[in-house]
């Protein structure tokens, strides 16, 4: 099964390019100054252009460093979407689960009706793509459940068939 429906919330899975999705927003992994590092934040960043970036050098110089489990939003610049969330997840499974809500409450907030995220904390870290299935879901299940969400639809973005199979077996266990 690659959907399931919460609420009235769609949460489904593909293998994609995160930086070519048609979503409202993305969220990508970020780090304590909103700084290019990581292959995938530095690629969507470099699709987004230069105009993301002196946002989340406002946002980092505002805010001194980005705690660890946070989430901030920007543009999308020049991708499809309109909202980029940066989300800083930190080394382990608690401030995994803390960004992945803090994302979703940064879209509610935002009017945000669709959101994809990548694998969060994946290979960045070293969890595998199994280890952070089963901190996310479980953590969007919760929020859909716990909270009144305007989110129609939660996109998870796999980049490999293995990765997608990992989030798949966690997505039937919900």
């Amino acid at each position: 099964m690659n959907e399931i429906t919460i609420k009235h919330t769609v949460i489904e899975l593909f293998i994609g390019d995160l930086g070519q999705t048609e979503h409202d927003a993305i969220v990508i992994p970020s780090n304590s100054r909103l700084l290019p590092s990581g292959e995938l934040r530095c690629k969507i960043i470099r699709k987004a252009g230069p105009k993301v970036q002196v946002e989340c050098n406002v946002i980092a110089q505002k805010m001194c460093n980005i705690p660890v489990g946070s989430a901030v939003i920007t543009s999308g610049g020049n991708l499809k979407s309109r909202y980029i969330i940066h989300a800083r997840a930190g080394h382990d499974g608690k401030k995994l689960v803390l960004a992945t809500w803090n994302s979703l409450n940064t879209a509610d907030k935002h009017n945000i009706k669709s959101l994809v995220f990548p694998p969060l904390s994946k290979d960045v870290i070293g969890f595998s793509a199994k280890m952070s299935s089963q901190l996310m879901l479980p953590t969007i299940k919760k929020y859909l459940t716990e909270k009144s969400s305007k989110i129609k639809k939660i996109s998870i973005c796999l980049e490999t068939l293995p990765d997608y199979k990992e989030f798949e077996n966690e997505l039937d266990t919900l």
